[in-house]
C-alpha cells in the first residue's frame, strides 16, 4: 500500500486544513490534484491505516458525489460514520445481527471488543469481501483483540478459501503501513496480536497446501515479532521457513535479528552465509531486495532516487533559518559541509543533508523548536537522552530528509555515530572544533571553523571527489576499524554491492564493482581480527569481478 510522496503530500494539506476548519486551504489543496487516483479505494485504504477518520469520511462522500468506486465508498462511509456518531446508519441496521461487519462496527461504537462468547451465540454470516472488510475495520481502529478474537473463530470453520485468500492479501498490502523499513515500532500497533493474524493466515495456507504462501506469511508474522522486540522468537520462525539455509532474503532478516539481540558474531555469521548463496548461484531466481533497515537510515533509500538539489537547498535554508530565529543553530558536516566548501554547493550524487548539534543535552530544545516551526517532522522515538547520536526529520514541505548528527564531548574528541536500523552502532572521532558564520544556500549557516582538517579526519582526500567513497569503513574518523560493527558494516556493504552489479544501468554496474573491490581490499586487510571474512570467500567474491556484466544475471536487486 504505497503512495507517492506528491499524494502523500497532498492528503496532508487536506488533514491540517480539515481538522483546523479552513475552508479556503482545503480547496485551494484539491487544485490540481487527480481525483480518480485521491478517491480511489486504494488511497482511501491507506488513509484508513493511518487512522484518519474526518479524512477518510471526506474522501468516501467526495468518492460517492464524483462517482470514483461508488459502492466501496458508500460501504466505508456507512461504517466510520456509525462509529463517529455512535449509531448504526441504515444500511448497517439492515444487515443481520449476526453479520460480520455489523458485529464489527457494533463493536467500535461501544467500545466492547469482539470475543469468543460474542461469536460462539450463532452462525456469523457475510461473504469472503464482508469478511476481509469487518477484519480491516478493526485493524483501522486498532482493535487487536477483536481482529484476533474473529479470525481465530473463522479459523474453526469451513469456510470458502477465498475467504483466507482475501484476508491475507488484505494484510500483506497493509504490512509496510504498520512494519516500517525503520524497524521502530508504533505505539498503536500490537505487534505481536499481528504476528499472530499471519500465522493464521500461514495455518490456512497450509491446510490448502499452498507451501510458498504460507512460508510468505510466516515471514511477515516473524518480521511482525521482530519489530515487537521478540527477535529470538522471530529468528527461530525465520529459520524454520528455511531449514536448509538457501534462502538470502530469509538469512538477511535472521542476521538482523541476531544483530538486535546483541549476539553480532552470530549476525556475521548469517551474512557470510548470503553472500556465499549470492556467490554460488544458489538463489534459483530468487529476487533480493536489500532494505533500508538492512544498511541505511530512514528515507535515505527513498533519497537515492529522487535527491533534488532545489528541494534540498530549500530544507536546509529551512532548517538554518529556523534554527538561528530559535537560537538552536546547527552546523554543517559530513557531506554537506563538503559540498559547501570544495565546490559551493550540495553534492549533486549526495542522498541526503547532514548537519550536527553539540551535546546531547541540546536534542531537546532543537527538536522542540522543530515541531513547533511546523516545518519539519521529527519522531520522539529518535529521542534517547544520553544514547541519542543522530536524529532524522522530514522536511514536510519537500519530504526530504535531514540527518541532525548529535556530537558526545568524550575526552579529547568530539563522538557522534549513525544507528544502523540493522541493529548495531558506528562512532566516529573528530578533533573539537568552534563555529563560525558562511553563507551557503543564500542564508547565513554555521560550519567548523576549522573545516579543511575536519574534512580531512572526515574523507581523507578530500579535495578529490570520489563518488565511490565508503564513508563508514574507509574514514580516517571511524572508531575501532576490525571491530564486530566495522565488520558488520563491511558485510551489508558487500551485499548491496552485489544487489546493484545487477542493475541495468552499466554505469551502476560498474560502481557496484567498485565498491564491492574496496570492501574486499579492507576485509583482506582486517582479515586478522576476530570475525574477518574468510579467505575462501573474499577469494570466491573477487572471482565476481572479472564476470562479464552480462553474466550477473544471478544477481537480482
Amino acid at each position: 500500500m504505497k503512495l507517492s510522496i506528491e499524494m502523500h503530500r497532498t492528503l496532508a494539506l487536506i488533514n491540517a486544513a480539515l481538522l483546523k476548519g479552513d475552508d479556503q486551504t482545503l480547496e485551494k489543496a484539491f487544485e490540481g490534484v487527480d481525483l480518480t487516483e485521491l478517491l480511489s479505494q486504494h488511497t482511501i485504504a491507506v488513509v484508513r491505516g493511518l487512522a484518519k477518520d474526518p479524512l477518510v469520511m471526506l474522501l468516501c462522500t467526495l468518492a460517492e458525489h464524483n462517482d470514483v468506486e461508488v459502492s466501496d465508498a458508500k460501504r466505508w462511509l456507512a461504517a466510520y460514520q456509525s462509529i463517529a456518531r455512535r449509531e448504526l446508519q441504515p444500511v448497517l441496521q439492515s444487515l443481520s445481527d449476526r453479520h460480520v461487519r455489523r458485529l464489527a462496527v457494533q463493536a467500535l461504537i461501544v467500545r466492547q471488543p469482539i470475543d469468543a462468547k460474542i461469536l460462539a451465540v450463532g452462525k456469523v454470516k457475510g461473504s469472503p469481501q464482508d469478511w476481509q472488510e469487518a477484519l480491516e475495520l478493526l485493524i483501522d481502529h486498532k482493535d487487536w483483540s477483536s481482529s484476533l478474537a474473529l479470525l481465530r473463530h473463522l479459523g474453526q470453520q469451513r469456510v470458502e478459501t477465498e475467504v483466507w485468500v482475501r484476508i491475507a492479501r488484505c494484510l500483506s498490502s497493509r504490512h509496510p503501513l504498520y512494519v516500517e523499513t525503520s524497524g521502530l515500532p508504533q505505539v498503536d500497533v500490537d505487534y505481536k496480536a499481528l504476528a499472530s493474524l499471519y500465522a493464521l493466515c500461514a495455518d490456512a495456507a497450509g491446510q490448502a497446501k499452498v507451501a510458498d504462501v504460507q512460508r510468505a506469511l510466516k515471514h511477515l508474522s516473524a518480521s511482525a515479532l521482530e519489530t515487537a522486540g521478540e527477535h529470538e522468537e522471530a529468528a527461530l520462525m525465520l529459520d524454520r521457513t528455511d531449514p536448509q539455509q538457501r534462502s538470502v532474503a530469509v538469512q538477511l532478516d535472521v542476521a538482523r535479528c541476531f544483530c538486535k539481540q546483541g549476539n553480532l558474531p552470530e549476525s556475521i555469521k548469517r551474512l557470510d552465509r548470503a553472500l556465499e548463496l549470492l556467490a554460488d548461484n544458489q538463489l534459483d531466481q530468487e529476487k533480493v531486495e536489500l532494505k533500508p533497515s538492512q544498511e541505511t537510515r530512514p528515507g535515505e533509500r527513498e533519497s537515492i532516487k529522487t535527491f533534488d538539489l532545489n528541494k534540498a537547498n530549500k530544507a536546509l535554508s529551512d532548517l538554518s533559518e529556523m534554527a538561528n530565529a530559535k537560537g538552536t543553530p546547527v552546523f554543517l558536516v559530513s557531506g554537506t559541509l563538503l559540498g559547501c566548501i570544495r565546490e559551493g554547493q550540495l553534492l549533486s550524487h549526495d542522498k541526503d543533508i547532514d548537519v550536527g548539534i553539540v551535546g546531547w543535552e541540546n536534542q531537546y530544545t532543537l527538536c522542540m523548536a522543530l515541531q513547533e516551526s511546523g516545518l519539519f517532522t521529527v519522531s520522539a522515538q529518535h529521542l534517547k537522552g544520553q544514547d541519542t547520536f543522530y536524529i532524522p526529520i522530514c522536511h514536510n514541505a519537500t519530504g526530504m530528509w535531514i540527518d541532525i548528527f548529535v556530537y558526545h564531548p568524550q575526552g579529547q574528541h568530539w563522538v557522534t555515530g549513525v544507528d544502523f536500523f540493522f541493529g548495531y552502532r558506528q562512532t566516529f572521532a573528530f578533533t573539537p572544533f568552534e563555529l563560525k558564520e558562511v553563507e551557503f544556500l543564500g542564508v547565513n549557516m554555521k560550519i567548523p571553523a576549522e573545516a579543511e582538517l575536519n574534512l580531512t579526519e572526515n574523507y581523507g582526500e578530500w579535495r578529490t571527489p570520489d563518488p565511490g567513497y565508503l564513508s563508514h569503513l574507509e574514514s580516517p574518523s571511524t572508531m575501532n576499524k576490525g571491530a564486530l560493527p566495522y565488520m558488520l558494516t563491511a558485510r551489508l556493504s558487500a551485499i548491496s554491492a552485489l544487489s546493484g552489479m545487477s542493475a541495468t544501468s552499466a554505469d551502476q554496474q560498474g560502481k557496484s564493482r567498485q565498491k564491492l573491490g574496496k570492501v574486499l581490499t579492507l576485509m583482506q586487510q582486517y582479515q586478522h581480527c576476530p570475525h574477518g571474512m574468510s579467505q575462501r570467500l573474499i577469494d570466491r567474491l573477487s572471482g565476481l569481478l572479472q564476470v562479464p556484466s552480462s553474466a550477473d544475471e544471478v544477481f537480482h536487486a
